[in-house]
């Protein structure tokens, strides 16, 4: 799957696009974001989070969003549904055909205990969506019941103790050699258990956290020299390349994108 970033969103070589429609910082620092989705095909992408979390809530009009969760596709119930994804997660959805509204936040707020475990796909019991603080819509969260859609819902114990390194230490530039030293196992075996329980290599996922931090924090206006530094990359150019690996497009694009806006 490749993708074209625009000043307002994306459009996906599959057919379709993905237009963000409102943007807002609230005062605690969490990013609210509205989107209409417009999927032609099947697209599957993979969500990573780092050290802040994501909430999606959907209202579809057409087509269909699943989870790929081990070896099974879970379906949300109704047509207007939400999919938590805490802080460190993995979660891969695939949209089919998909028409809809999507409207987000993302936030760095410790969550409640209950919510950091798994990501969740519940129903959504929203009226609306609009809330004015991050702890009006943690509350009600707390409330529902979802039901967990990890990527792997089992992980060897190799692969999640290599995932929790990578975690506690993406900003100073682990070694993966030397993780796999500590853990008392070669590069090689780790790297293979590592992608074929998560779908990527250790190193692709210590910069995809990386980029996904980055993604925040332009989003809240930090300048591009000092996000790249923040995130663990002291060469700028680096920066850059595994930042268009990642969103197929410039941190400058990317902060326009996401800078602070109403549509109406």
């Amino acid at each position: 799957m490749t993708a074209k970033q625009t000043d307002l969103g994306m459009e996906f070589d599959v057919g379709g696009s993905l237009v963000r429609r409102r943007t807002e910082l609230l005062a605690d620092g969490s990013y609210v974001f509205e989107d209409d989705l417009a999927i032609s095909d099947v697209l599957t992408i993979p969500i990573i989070t780092c050290k802040a979390w994501l909430i999606e809530l959907y209202k579809l009009r057409d087509g269909e969003l699943v989870l790929i969760s081990g070896n099974q596709l879970i379906t949300p119930r109704t047509r207007s549904f939400g999919v938590l994804y805490p802080p460190f997660s993995i979660t891969q959805p695939r949209f089919i055909n998909t028409r809809g509204h999507i409207f987000g936040i993302a936030g760095t707020k410790p969550l409640p205990a209950p919510l950091t475990v798994a990501p969740l796909l519940f129903d959504a019991p929203f009226a609306n969506n609009q809330f004015n603080s991050t702890n009006e819509i943690l509350e009600i969260l707390t409330t529902v019941e979802g039901r967990p859609v990890p990527l792997n819902p089992c992980p060897s114990l190799l692969a999640l103790q290599t995932k929790r390194m990578i975690d506690e230490q993406y900003l100073v530039n682990p070694a993966i050699a030397a993780i796999a030293g500590k853990l008392g196992v070669t590069h090689e075996h780790l790297s293979r258990t590592f992608k074929r329980e998560f779908s990527l290599s250790p190193r692709n996922y210590l910069h995809k956290l990386r980029v996904a931090d980055a993604a925040l924090l332009l989003a809240r206006g930090e300048e591009i020299i000092n996000v790249s530094q923040e995130v663990g990359y002291n060469d700028l150019s680096r920066f850059y390349t595994q930042f268009r690996k990642a969103t197929y497009t410039s941190p400058g694009v990317c902060k326009n994108m996401l800078k602070p806006r109403r549509n109406d």
